[in-house]
């Protein structure tokens, strides 16, 4: 799918550099070595850093090989769409080889029989000028779009694509009765801080396997660059038929224009010059901690002096997500809880306090020199310095307390269904959860965007809810897991996991199951693995009824695979599913 905006020198690589030939641990003044090194550095030519411009002859190339991957002889349909996309992203408005994109586009859409879209890819090309040479072929894809639907329509069957707007199992709700000013977050769930645990999430009463009991929205998100071509940079829905291109750069595509116009007034009108750049040189985490500080300066519509003056009298340990009332929140006081979450800056070496310095002040140049912040700040150094100060706040921040979003993507070549991360966001609400090896709770993404917190095993009145970060003790040994909490999140684990050193899921015992029975763990995980959402329907309630009469026997072989067949059940029901899988029986012939 054309170049891809990571390269192999990136803004990580150049500080090893400098940290190796310029930068020892014992040197007393780190930070006026890497402050020298930026301004005498030709870091912009290290750093292949340009300007993003549309270009046709690129456009042209992306289109080509969009045509081989679509030759009747390879018909890899779904590979040539995200050529046409970045082909359409690269283009110039209104010239013919977008208007050609778009058609190439309404061919692949009537060969997979989504005549709707086919018909609105001809709609866009005709707008962006299609040569008249080539109206004939067009005209006659039209007509017979047209015919099809008409025939469909006629038989009651009209073809389209799936929708994933409604939830095969229903609403999720909250499992319990919730807070009157937090109506995410059930009643029965309380905040609290200890000097071992700092903050974290206790419940007043006994919580069973399968209770929902945080419902939150995120803060914003941020698209992983690998799905630019195939979801709404805004909403993030999968549109890989009918996406738009940003006319400004070559990066971001929507859905629709309202998207496209939410977008630009979130965000997108500041990230919109540098975004390509910011790609190509970082991971997602810095490009997501910028997305946290664009989306914090629009909730004060790009006011820095109000932003400025809010901050310098905000009492941080004030500010309580639980006591908040979010019924009458503004954006600024959405904001206000996650500027306070923890950056753990205290426990970072010399060498990571160093390194989010130097991509705070590549980030903040880029911003200064290529943005509307850079006219916003002017000469005045107290704005300049704020905006530095909450990019580095938040490269902290956003190493810690983010969360990935997923989806369940098709694997064609096995035939199965696999959990994808397509984005990552900041919920300050769930950020309150504390890491365990062996979790009580785990996060499933929804279709409608929000994060749901659901109970995996009994919890006890008084029992604190853990999340797991991504090191479960079933997957990774002790040594391991610990050793990647504390380079990520710095702290020594201290969990059940880890003071028991539980094995990994092969060497698990067996517990007792002669009271509650057997299940065939096997069968039914082969079964889901295919997206059985009839299955998973009726499973459901089953496994839920099973995991409380074993999850007090953890860890288990039989317990640790229920909470996965419970948590697979929940995701097909409930989560974001792709269309890949209505599309291959028309591929690869």
């Amino acid at each position: 799918m054309g170049d891809s905006l990571e390269e192999k020198f990136g803004a990580w690589e150049l500080f090893e550099e400098i940290w190796e030939k310029t930068i020892t641990e014992d040197t007393v003044n780190i930070l006026d070595k890497v402050d020298i090194f930026i301004k005498d550095s030709p870091f912009h030519d290290r750093l292949n850093l340009r300007a993003d411009v549309k270009d046709n002859v690129k456009a042209r190339s992306l289109r080509a090989r969009g045509n081989e991957l679509f030759h009747p002889k390879v018909k890899r349909y779904i590979e040539a769409i995200k050529c046409y996309n970045e082909s359409i992203a690269f283009s110039e408005k209104g010239t013919e080889d977008r208007a050609i994109a778009f058609a190439n586009r309404s061919m692949i859409c009537y060969e997979l029989q989504r005549y709707e879209e086919c018909l609105e890819n001809i709609r866009l090309a005709r707008d962006s000028n299609y040569p008249e040479r080539l109206a004939g072929k067009l005209v006659k894809r039209e007509e017979d779009a047209r015919k099809a639907l008409l025939a469909a329509a006629n038989k009651h069957s009209a073809v389209k694509g799936s929708d994933n707007s409604q939830a095969h199992g229903g609403e999720v709700k909250l499992s319990y009765n919730a807070y009157e000013t937090l109506p995410q977050v059930a009643e029965c769930l309380e905040l609290a801080e200890s000097e071992k645990f700092g903050r974290f999430i206790v419940t007043n009463r006994q919580l069973n396997a399968g209770d929902v009991v945080i419902l939150e929205q995120p803060f914003c998100r941020l698209l992983r660059d690998v799905y630019r071509c195939i979801r709404c940079d805004f909403c993030l829905k999968e549109s890989i038929f009918t996406l738009i291109p940003c006319e400004r750069c070559t990066v971001a595509m929507y859905c629709t224009a309202e998207c496209m116009d939410k977008a630009y007034k979130q965000y997108h009108r500041v990230e919109c010059p540098i975004i390509r750049n910011m790609w190509r040189i970082f991971t997602k985490l810095p490009v997501l901690s910028l997305r946290v500080v664009i989306t914090a300066i629009y909730s004060f519509d790009y006011n820095l002096q109000a932003m400025e003056e809010h901050l310098g009298e905000l009492d941080k340990k004030k500010v309580n997500a639980f006591t908040m009332d979010w019924t009458k929140a503004t954006s600024r006081d959405v904001y206000d809880t996650v500027h306070v979450l923890e950056t753990n800056a205290n426990a970072r070496d010399s060498k990571d306090r160093m390194l989010r310095v130097f991509f705070t002040t590549i980030i903040s140049k880029l911003l200064m020199e290529h943005t509307d912040l850079g006219i916003i700040c002017g000469l005045d150094f107290d704005l300049s310095g704020l905006l530095g100060n909450l990019i580095l706040r938040h490269l902290q921040t956003s190493a810690v307390n983010m969360h990935s979003l997923h989806y369940m993507e098709y694997q064609p070549d096995q035939q199965l269904y696999e959990l994808e991360n397509h984005a990552s966001a900041c919920f300050p609400l769930l950020s309150m959860l504390n890491h365990s090896c062996a979790p009580n709770v785990t996060r499933v993404t929804l279709l409608d965007g929000r994060c749901a917190v659901i109970v995996n095993r009994p919890i006890p009145k008084g029992g604190q809810l853990y999340d797991n970060y991504g090191m479960h003790h079933s997957m990774m040994g002790r040594k391991e897991r610990r050793y990647a909490l504390a380079k990520q999140y710095r702290f020594n684990c201290q969990c059940e996991a880890c003071i028991n050193d539980y094995p990994l899921y092969h060497g698990l015992p067996s517990i007792d199951t002669t009271q509650h029975g057997m299940i065939d763990i096997q069968a039914i995980h082969a079964e889901l693995l295919l997206h059985n959402v009839q299955l998973a329907r009726e499973l459901l309630p089953k496994l839920r009824r099973y995991l409380n009469d074993i999850g007090h026997q953890y860890p288990g072989n039989e317990t640790c695979s229920c909470q996965e067949l419970f948590l697979r059940s929940f995701q097909i029901l409930h989560s974001p599913t792709s269309e890949s899988a209505h599309y291959w029986k028309y591929c690869n012939p």
